[in-house]
C-alpha cells in the first residue's frame, strides 16, 4: 500500500548502543533528537529544529551527515529530503569509511559526488542480515517506478530493521521514547568552529 508524503524530510538513524550512549552523542550535537530503544538497536529521529543558523539549520541533514564514533557502529539510516531517499552505512571498525546511497523516482540509485558509494552488501552487512538479503535490497533498489516512501520502508523490512514507523516521524508514542536536548556547550562550539570555517571560506573567495 502506498505510504504518505507530507512528511517532506525525515528519517531515521539506527545505532549499535544502548539508549544512555545514544543519549551522550546526541547531548554532542546541534540536533534535538529523540532516541529510542529498540530491539538489537536505538534509534536517533529528528526531533526538532537545529539549534544553529543557515546552513546547518537543517534538521534532518545534519543528523544524516554526522559521524558515528566507532562504538555505535555498525550504524544506518534511512532519510526521506524531499523527493530523494538517502540512505548512510556505517561500518564497522576504527577506519572504515562511511557509504552514501541516494535514490530518486524514475531515476533509481546514485551517488553522492565524492563520497563512497553503498552497496547493498554494504548495507546488508551493517545491518547484520544473511548475504541472501542483497538480492531482495537490490530489486528494490532497482525499481525505478515505486514510491519514494514504499521504497525506504520495503529497504527496512528486507534488512530485518526495526522501527519502520520512525521513519516518518511518528516516534511520540513509540515505547520508551525520549526527546534529548544538545548541551549549550555543543552548540556554543559547533557555531564557534563553524563561524571560523565561514570566515575563512570568505576570506578565500575575496583572494
Amino acid at each position: 500500500m502506498p505510504r504518505g508524503s507530507s512528511a517532506r524530510r525525515s528519517g531515521v538513524l539506527l545505532l549499535h548502543g544502548d539508549a544512555r550512549t545514544a543519549s551522550a552523542w546526541v547531548r554532542q550535537g546541534v540536533v534535538p533528537s529523540y532516541v529510542v530503544p529498540l530491539a538489537g538497536w536505538t534509534a536517533v529521529v529528528p526531533g526538532g529544529p537545529s539549534q544553529v543558523g543557515s546552513p546547518y539549520d537543517d534538521a534532518a541533514r545534519l543528523l544524516l551527515a554526522r559521524r558515528v564514533p566507532a562504538r555505535m557502529r555498525a550504524a544506518i539510516g534511512l532519510f526521506r529530503l524531499d523527493d530523494r531517499g538517502v540512505v548512510v552505512v556505517h561500518p564497522r571498525g576504527w577506519r572504515a569509511m562511511t557509504r552514501w546511497l541516494v535514490w530518486e523516482p524514475g531515476d533509481g540509485v546514485s551517488g553522492l559526488p565524492g563520497l563512497p558509494a553503498a552497496r547493498p552488501g554494504d548495507m546488508a552487512m551493517a545491518a547484520g542480515v544473511v548475504p541472501e538479503s542483497v538480492r531482495a535490497v537490490r530489486e528494490i533498489l532497482t525499481d525505478r517506478t515505486a514510491l519514494l516512501d514504499d521504497v525506504l520502508a520495503d529497504l527496512m523490512g528486507a534488512l530485518a530493521l526495526p522501527g519502520e514507523r520512525l521513519l516518518d516521524g511518528q516516534v511520540k508514542d513509540a515505547e520508551g521514547a525520549a526527546l534529548v536536548e544538545p548541551a549549550a556547550k555543543a552548540v556554543e562550539r559547533f557555531s564557534r568552529v563553524t563561524k571560523e570555517d565561514n570566515e575563512i571560506r570568505t576570506e578565500l573567495e575575496q583572494l
